[in-house]
């Protein structure tokens, strides 16, 4: 049974509880586990503001659903630690069951033109190398948790064979910014140049890595930036159902049963840190299954937040002229043999493509 510490919602529609996080996350998940016939959001799931004063009008609307389809003897809109109506919430909440189906695949390969590794210490200008291996990509439709979508790109060596035996998950920046709007997000027809890029370019950096990785990219909703819903309890579950899928649509004999792991990586580019800091806080499991973590200039986000194990890309100066700092690499001015190949870009943009050395140098 899942509890909560503090009161969660707005009584009567004037008070206003302590909802805290946690707890706020707890009620989402139970009611995005409860059929609309109940009063639940199942049909629905995760569909929830990332704005904390949106989202506590948008729970106490729904607990108000939920007490008056329910019949409940109090209808006011707060679910109260140890009351009737989480208590009701536990027993009508169904594990929904995990499924994930290969909707589109391709074989690809493209020019990608990245930061040399070995020119990333130091302060002298990056240095351009050009990568363009075969990669194997996968477009996963999942249901049975809040993210329908997912990317997969599969490392294989030159006989076809498959390689990589841990996930490396990436969030990308908020889908919104390249016009991506959650209205269109279901049937994904309009989101597919979001799967191309990502898959290809930070696809591309694993495969050329030759790290035993295999990238999953979540494609989140622009409400869920701030609070993956489900996703956050049962992501190991669908990850393990995204790569089997995967893998069987490759090689149906390559699994014994289905993909298992124990170790995780991650990465995120810009403001995508906001939805990494939410999976590797809030993921249950998650922070001690990780290995590392590449923050990818999510300092520009205005996010001050780091991986408890990782490492940061920073498009400023290096303090001192020391670089690296600890866990912080500083690019910032270096990016000048690198632009050209990408007309109109900002140094800032460029930054997904300092990946390779963070799965050169930390990613074994």
């Amino acid at each position: 049974m899942e509890t909560i510490a503090q009161a969660v919602g707005i009584r009567n529609g004037v008070t206003i509880m302590p909802n805290e996080p946690t707890d706020l996350q707890t009620v989402t998940g139970l009611l995005d586990r409860i059929p609309l016939s109940y009063g639940g959001t199942a049909a629905t799931p995760g569909l929830w503001s990332d704005d904390r004063t949106v989202l506590i009008g948008e729970v106490a609307a729904a607990i108000v659903t939920f007490q008056t389809v329910n019949n409940r003897p109090t209808i006011d809109g707060v679910v109260d630690p140890g009351g009737g109506t989480i208590s009701l919430m536990n027993q009508l909440a169904t594990a929904l069951p995990v499924t994930a189906t290969v909707e589109q695949e391709d074989e690809n390969s493209q020019l990608w033109v990245v930061a040399e590794p070995s020119s990333l210490p130091g302060n002298s200008p990056l240095q351009p190398l050009e990568i363009s291996p075969q990669l194997t990509r996968k477009l996963v439709r999942v249901s049975g948790t809040s993210i329908k979508w997912f990317g997969v790109v599969v490392p294989r060596n030159e006989a076809g064979e498959i390689l990589g035996d841990a996930p490396h998950i990436f969030f990308t920046p908020s889908p919104g910014q390249g016009g991506y709007q959650d209205g269109t997000y279901d049937p994904f027809t309009q989101w597919m140049p979001l799967w191309d890029k990502y898959t290809s370019c930070i696809g591309s950096q694993l495969v050329a890595s030759t790290t035993p990785q295999i990238l999953v990219i979540p494609f989140y909703k622009n409400a869920q930036s701030g609070n993956l819903g489900s996703f956050l309890t049962n992501w190991q579950e669908v990850v393990s159902a995204v790569l089997t899928a995967a893998i069987d649509s490759i090689d149906p004999l390559f699994l014994r049963d289905k993909f298992e792991f124990d170790k995780i990586f991650s990465s995120s580019f810009s403001n995508g840190i906001v939805t990494l800091q939410n999976f590797s806080t809030q993921g249950v499991g998650v922070a001690a299954m990780t290995q590392m973590a590449f923050d990818l200039d999510g300092q520009a986000s205005g996010s001050t937040w780091r991986p408890s194990v990782g490492v940061s890309y920073r498009n400023t100066a290096a303090p001192q002229g020391i670089n690296p700092s600890g866990s912080d690499w500083y690019v910032g001015g270096r990016f000048a043999q690198i632009r050209p190949s990408y007309s109109g870009t900002t140094d800032h943009n460029l930054c997904p493509l300092l990946l390779l050395h963070g799965l050169t140098e930390f990613g074994q």
